[in-house]
């Protein structure tokens, strides 16, 4: 059954319904298209979809977003063109001769006009004849009841403002800056964008911020920013008891506890939440270390490496070790002093002439002792952390991670296994090339070992 077409039910399912198509997950163009269908990666039901149906999906996708663009777009036009002809009742006038005794009631803008044998009784604004008639158009009631999304659950006042949250999932963007190759969700979102890159002629930063001096181009601007000061967060994440100050920030936050990892690594394939975290993770991939150490010109590639690096040019030391008095520039550093020779369990080896954490544990490793044993093979060990790696990968969680592409129903315990799994066999490129020699490799730790090993190559932060 797990191999079934989720949608037909009929064919044998080929596309995982987890995959991204044109940038849309596919789970998400189908709760887009049937409001009635539920998708939940909890669910244990088929998974895949035909060719037939991924077609038909794409078509009616397709479809309904070219109907919603051109439904916006009618709206937006100004109203004059929206405008009804309204109904109009008019009353023929009776003929005086034959009904002599007739009042007429004349409608205009609700005020009641008596003529009584020809004669009116107040003057006729129109000569002509040509009485405007108010007719009485009726108001769409606002539906006061709030539209929930299905993907992750957050309200929305109203079903234009679902639709444009819905965009957060399906990664639609429809609205193009004329300036440069960015896009949008909403054309509030653009005209921001416009007003803040494109067009500077005619705009003043006007409001000024009476604590830092920074000026803004609107007031909403200056109030956003004044939580930096102020330490105000309005925004609080339902799931978890972090706050935020902008609206903005919380969205991006709430998508971390839906597991939608919407952004894409182009090398490695690795999926993130953010753009901002795939920019950071593009680093591994490049050899060039643009940020220098400007006392001894060390080269680094992330900057808070170098920050620690600066911290040891530094002649002012803040931590001191209470035990023996040596002194450290980095807090860090001085923990692991401490544990390492001042602690309960410390102690110096002297087979291998080090200091050690736990001196006991570590005499098992010279003994062979293995004291450690598993509770669901007969498998033994001599440190804590490899006995709970064991369990965990060999024991517990050994599907946690299921690979969903071309079909493949391969299980893994952890993440990295899944993702050197879908690099190595369904990959096109080796993500980490050696700059030495032509060697690549899967993996950024692989690649750091052959360097130490067959290079020599001291690597550095």
């Amino acid at each position: 059954m797990n191999n079934i077409c989720r949608l037909c039910f009929i064919n044998t399912g080929i596309t995982s319904i987890y995959e991204y198509s044109s940038g849309t997950q596919i789970s998400a163009k189908i709760m887009h298209c049937c409001k009635n269908i539920h998708i939940s990666e909890e669910e244990d039901l088929p998974v895949h979809i035909c060719t037939c149906c991924e077609k038909e999906l794409e078509s009616s996708y397709s479809f309904i977003l070219k109907c919603e663009e051109t439904d916006k777009k009618l709206r937006s036009f100004d109203s004059k063109y929206l405008k009804k002809e309204s109904k109009i009742e008019i009353k023929e006038e009776p003929d005086a001769d034959s009904m002599p005794d007739v009042e007429v009631e004349l409608y205009e803008s609700n005020t009641v006009i008596k003529q009584e044998d020809g004669e009116s009784n107040l003057e006729l604004k129109n000569k002509n004849e040509n009485i405007d008639i108010v007719c009485k158009t009726r108001k769409k009631s606002k539906d006061s009841q709030s539209c929930s999304c299905r993907v992750c659950g957050r309200q929305c006042p109203n079903p234009s403002t679902l639709l444009i949250h819905m965009r957060t999932h399906t990664n639609e963007r429809p609205y193009c800056c004329r300036f440069c190759d960015k896009k949008y969700k909403d054309t509030g979102s653009l005209k921001r964008h416009t007003e803040r890159n494109h067009i500077k002629d005619g705009r003043e930063r006007k409001f000024t911020c009476e604590v830092c001096g920074k000026s803004f181009y609107s007031k909403n601007d200056i109030k956003v920013h004044m939580r930096v000061h102020t330490g105000d967060t309005p925004y609080a994440c339902s799931e978890c008891p972090a706050r935020f100050t902008q609206i903005n920030s919380l969205h991006r936050h709430q998508v971390r506890h839906t597991g939608e990892k919407p952004h894409q690594c182009s090398l490695c394939h690795k999926r993130f939440c953010s753009k901002e975290e795939v920019k950071k993770h593009s680093v591994s991939h490049t050899s060039t270390k643009k940020y220098k150490c400007p006392t001894c010109n060390a080269p680094f590639k992330y900057k808070n490496n170098l920050r620690k690096h600066i911290k040891k040019h530094s002649d002012m030391i803040k931590f001191t070790c209470n035990y023996c008095g040596r002194e450290f520039t980095i807090k860090g550093s001085l923990t692991l002093h401490i544990k390492r020779l001042h602690s309960s369990k410390s102690g110096y080896c002297n087979i291998c002439l080090k200091d050690v954490p736990n001196i006991e544990v570590h005499t098992w490793k010279h003994t062979g002792e293995r004291p450690l044993k598993c509770d669901f093979c007969p498998r033994s060990f001599a440190e804590q952390k490899t006995l709970v790696r064991h369990i965990n990968y060999r024991h517990k969680y050994t599907d946690k991670y299921k690979c969903m592409l071309h079909g493949c129903t391969v299980k893994f315990p952890s993440k990295q296994m899944l993702d050197f799994h879908v690099l190595k066999h369904h990959g096109n490129t080796v993500p980490f090339q050696c700059d030495k020699c032509s060697r690549g490799f899967y993996r950024k730790s692989d690649l750091a070992r052959h360097k130490i090993g067959t290079h020599k190559e001291k690597l550095s932060e």
